[in-house]
This record gives C-alpha cells, structure tokens and sequence, in this order.
C-alpha cells in the first residue's frame, strides 16, 4: 500500500501552488467562538484573515501550501480537543470544522496520470484505481484501456 502511495505521489501533476487565492468564509463570526486563535492560527501560517468591507463575511487569503497548512493545523487542533489531549480555545467541534470543509472543497484537487499509474502497477483493478485517486468509472475504464494498448 506504501509503495502504491508513493507512486501516486510521483504521477501528481502539481497544481499551481505560488497562486493567491482567496477563500470567502460566510457569515465567520456568528458561526465560530474563537475568533482571535483562527487569526492567529492563519498569520502564523501565512495567510491572512480579513473582514470584507462591513458584512458579516471575511475572506481567507493565501497560497496553496499555506491553505493546506491551516486547515491540517485546524484539523490537528480539532483532533487534540476530542481526545482531550490538548486545551484549545476552541469550545465547540463542530464550530470549527466547517472552516476546514470550506478549504478543502476550494482548493483544486489533485490530477493523477492514471494510465502512469496503472502501468507500474498491472494488477490495479478499476474499483481500487477509482477508490484511490477519486476519479470517475469512465476516466479509470479510459486509463486501463490506454495502459492494455486496447485505444
């Protein structure tokens, strides 16, 4: 399994990661109960965590690397908080997870080059391919038959 992840890590077509991007959090105060530690968190990242104009809505601002950064800090956070390991200022779970779902459905995912990907490994079946890279029946169909040489 080890060495099928590194494979998939080789056969990533890496995103454009030195672009800015800027990630809308709706309605953040009234949403969340730890404001100045979310701040915190994101300058310490390098991002930046903005109101925008006088509505309710602030604006997340950052790389790529930096995005991920802060919602794997979150994440880690979280974690440490149910297991109560650590003390964080973050009273309520749930308060603070949607931050980190909002990253992660913003970001652009990766690309894989499945047919790469099914060469180095022959015995790949198209439900493992599909459950591993998250691509569609039709993109890993397409990918077995360009690595059998059947297209």
């Amino acid at each position: 399994m080890l060495h099928l992840l590194n494979n998939l890590a080789e056969n990533t077509v890496p995103n454009d990661s030195s672009k800015i991007r800027s990630i809308t959090l709706n309605n953040f105060l009234h949403r969340i109960d730890c404001k100045t530690t979310i701040i915190e968190l994101a300058t310490q990242q390098g991002c930046s965590l903005k109101r925008i104009r006088r509505s309710k809505n602030w604006s997340l601002t950052g790389n790529q690397s930096q995005l991920i950064a802060v919602s794997e800090q979150l994440q880690q956070a979280l974690i440490m908080k149910e297991q109560d390991l650590h003390k964080t200022s973050f009273k309520n779970v749930k308060k603070v997870t949607w931050i980190v779902e909002t990253i992660n459905k913003t970001l652009p995912k990766p690309t894989f080059d499945l047919t790469a990907i099914v060469q180095a490994n022959p015995d790949m079946t198209i439900n493992r391919l599909i459950a591993e890279t998250g691509c569609t029946l039709i993109e890993a169909r397409a990918a077995l038959d360009k690595a059998e040489y059947l297209v």
